[in-house]
């Protein structure tokens, strides 16, 4: 009897393994909770990379596992399960001494390389001894205590120049009451190369947008784009998509082409327009008849080979205080001015980053294009196509102080102490998510960790899954759908 018991328990062993298996995979309960410490081999998350950006696996004193970042962008990617879920909170377990901003972002569009980020520690905010109020998960600091509540302070907000922002967007929209159209038409004879965002101002009059571009073939695959303007309210307005030109092939052989937009009707405001494509894609000429042209962060200034027989000089203006600035090719290494200095760009390939020390917007010129510069700020190629529509953005070198600022509106939230590391998380949509072959790339972000000389310790990577619970119906319904030969 008792070797008959013992041999059915057995038999039973696989089968209750493999149910229990199923309850994992499916979480019928609503939740699937990952732990990846960083000594551990996980099948859903892997390490943090490039290997250059981080100093390698290390223990505490305790006999904990971490890994020191020391350079950014650093990413992991998370290998997603198999049952839909709705919510999947990111979740890090760290230790920061000086950095002054730690996020975690999940990659959105691969061609632009977009982030969506989320806040997980802010050294500046945290460290405002300013009144604060909260309402609905936003905080509004202040440096003296002018309003009772958010809703009070955006009824009535005060000048846009006493404003900063973190992870909050301010609803009160932008308007120019002295604003008139531009009346003609205008051009922006600089290469560009990949993706670019620029916003405008409309209205009054129509949006008119032409953009002659080009796909130079350099790389091996297709080179499809497309131009998509939105509202204010981040809603698509329209879209213009654009087509490899049948060359898949890294020959060099380009022709140009032509997109258009012409819409009539649209209300007053502020306009985003993507140029979203490949590193292929080259926008030759942008011709508009809006007033207002500014590009967001970054302008990658192109080379012309291929293009022009000579390569030519640019010319632009920004608002950015710290920049990145990179070239690829040996030949275009150079003296970039910005402001009163200039930039020496020795070596292609090696970052330079530098710290615009003149107040306002600057005056900038590249002799030779062929450049991509990355900043804090706005930029533009003429003085008159510049504005600012944004609320100053704190970020890693923000001096609220310097700048005049007197109020912060976020949505962020301090980190919690977990034994002997901080924790934090940034929720996100998986319906949102960019998989590829059922992967989803994230960053680790520190921007700015090196030139300021800091390093943040990782211990551990958690992921929270999440969907409403199933009922008993549906939990079988999945089991069917797993199994490969059916029920």
């Amino acid at each position: 009897m008792v070797r008959r018991l013992i041999q059915l328990i057995f038999i039973l062993i696989p089968f209750g393994l493999f149910g229990w298996l199923l309850w994992i995979d499916i979480a019928p309960d609503g939740e699937k909770i990952i732990t990846f410490e960083m000594d551990q081999i996980s099948p859903y998350v892997n390490r943090l990379l490039p290997d250059e950006r981080v100093l390698g696996l290390q223990y505490n004193e305790w006999g904990e596992p971490y890994t020191t970042v020391i350079d950014e962008p650093v990413y992991f990617s998370v290998t997603m399960p198999h049952t839909d879920f709705e919510t999947l909170d990111v979740e890090i377990e760290f230790a920061n001494t000086g950095q002054q901003i730690v996020e975690v972002g999940a990659l959105m569009d691969i061609q632009s390389q977009a982030f969506d980020l989320r806040p997980l520690q802010s050294l500046l905010i945290d460290g405002l001894e300013w009144d604060r109020v909260e309402d609905d998960g936003v905080a509004l600091l202040q440096r003296i205590s002018d309003y009772e509540s958010v809703d009070a302070f955006l009824a009535d907000p005060p000048a846009r120049s006493e404003v900063a922002t973190y992870h909050y967007d301010l609803d009160t929209p932008y308007r120019l009451s002295s604003y008139t159209p531009l009346g003609h038409v205008r051009t922006i004879d600089a290469s560009l190369r990949g993706y670019h965002q620029y916003v405008t101002y409309l209205k009054d009059e129509p949006f008119y947008l032409e953009v002659e571009y080009m796909d130079m073939n350099r790389t091996t695959g297709a080179d499809d784009g497309v131009i998509r303007v939105r509202n204010e309210d981040d809603e698509v307005m329209y879209e213009y998509f654009l087509y490899d030109d049948g060359n898949e092939l890294e020959n060099q052989i380009s022709d140009r082409q032509t997109a258009v937009i012409d819409q009539s009707g649209w209300p007053e405001g502020v306009y985003r327009v993507e140029l979203s494509g490949t590193s292929d894609l080259f926008w030759r000429t942008i011709t508009t008849t809006q007033r207002y042209v500014t590009f967001i962060n970054q302008l990658y200034i192109g080379d012309d080979i291929g293009y022009l027989a000579d390569p030519r000089a640019t010319t632009f203006y920004t608002s950015a205080k710290h920049l990145t600035l990179e070239t690829y090719h040996s030949d275009a290494t150079q003296r970039v001015t910005i402001g009163s200095e200039d930039v020496w760009l020795p070596l292609s390939h090696e970052k330079v980053t530098h710290t615009v020390e003149d107040a306002g917007v600057v005056l900038g010129h590249t002799p030779s294009g062929d450049v991509k510069i990355t900043g804090d700020g706005k930029f533009a190629f003429s003085s008159d196509a510049f504005f600012d529509p944004d609320p100053i953005s704190i970020n890693s070198f923000t001096d609220i102080d310097a700048l005049g600022v007197n109020y912060v509106l976020t949505s962020y939230e301090s980190p919690e102490v977990h034994r002997r590391w901080l924790k934090a998380a940034g929720s996100f949509d998986v319906g949102d998510l960019n998989s590829q072959d059922g992967s989803v790339t994230f960053t680790f972000s520190v921007p700015g960790i090196q030139e300021l000389q800091e390093t943040v310790d990782v211990h551990a990577i958690n992921l929270i899954f999440k969907k409403e619970p199933m009922s008993p119906k549906e939990f079988l319904h999945a089991v069917r759908e797993l199994m490969p030969f059916g029920l």
